[in-house]
């Protein structure tokens, strides 16, 4: 179970404000790839971590999987029922309950008594040939560096009041935007998510609801 922490970061990456009428959100697909770095992150790879993620957007629903360690996962957050699940794909179950999901809780309720928001640096830098602004924040004992474009942000209106899910653009100051690479420094470890492909497209909305005949359970103790 060493590795899910790392499992758990790439998910809280992959972490409201009124939008503009007539603004544009991104509905598509984004592929991130993911590198540890430093004295812990040896240790760690010995474990096999998911070290890529993909991530399907479209209005206030989305898909995550995780792959490319040994243990390939896989989420679906739906706003309608305001549940991220846990889908065991192989046997046709979905979770409303996981590891996951209790880090996203006790995250919600130490935000509550300590608000923690990204703000602008000012800065600027290229994420494959797009231009973004740059975001820090810090929070516990990690600070974030997020590198965000206006192009690529999701409507928040279309999202629960409060949203039981700790997807990255939905941290406080990104105002939806989503960060097209992320960079986690604490001690001893450098997390680094970065898209490295970017495919807009129009999905059928029945593509993120669960498949027919998934059987909905409790907790997920996988992993």
């Amino acid at each position: 179970m060493k590795y899910l922490p790392i499992s758990i970061f790439l998910i809280s990456l992959l972490f409201f404000t009124p939008q503009l009428k007539g603004q544009e959100f991104f509905e598509g697909t984004l592929t991130f790839e993911v590198k540890l770095k430093g004295p812990m992150a040896e240790m760690l790879n010995k474990n096999e971590p998911n070290n890529k993620m993909t991530m399907h957007v479209r209005d206030a629903d989305y898909i995550i999987l995780l792959s490319g360690g040994r243990y390939p996962k896989t989420f679906f957050f739906v706003a309608d029922s305001n549940v991220e699940y846990s889908v065991d794909m192989s046997k046709r179950e979905a979770y409303k309950f996981s590891m996951h999901g209790d880090k996203a809780r006790a995250s919600h309720k130490s935000e509550k008594r300590k608000p923690v928001e990204a703000t602008p640096t000012g800065n600027q830098v290229e994420v494959q040939g797009i231009l973004c602004d740059e975001y820090k924040m810090r929070k516990d004992n990690s600070m974030f560096t997020f590198y965000v474009s206006d192009d690529y942000r999701v409507n928040l209106d279309l999202y629960p009041k409060i949203p039981r899910t700790k997807a990255s653009f939905l941290i406080k100051g990104l105002d939806g935007r989503i960060p097209l690479k992320t960079i986690k420094r604490q001690k001893d470890l450098q997390v680094v998510t970065t898209a490295v492909k970017i495919t807009p497209q129009d999905f059928d909305p029945q593509q993120f609801q669960l498949p027919p005949g998934f059987k909905v359970k409790g907790r997920d103790y996988r992993w």
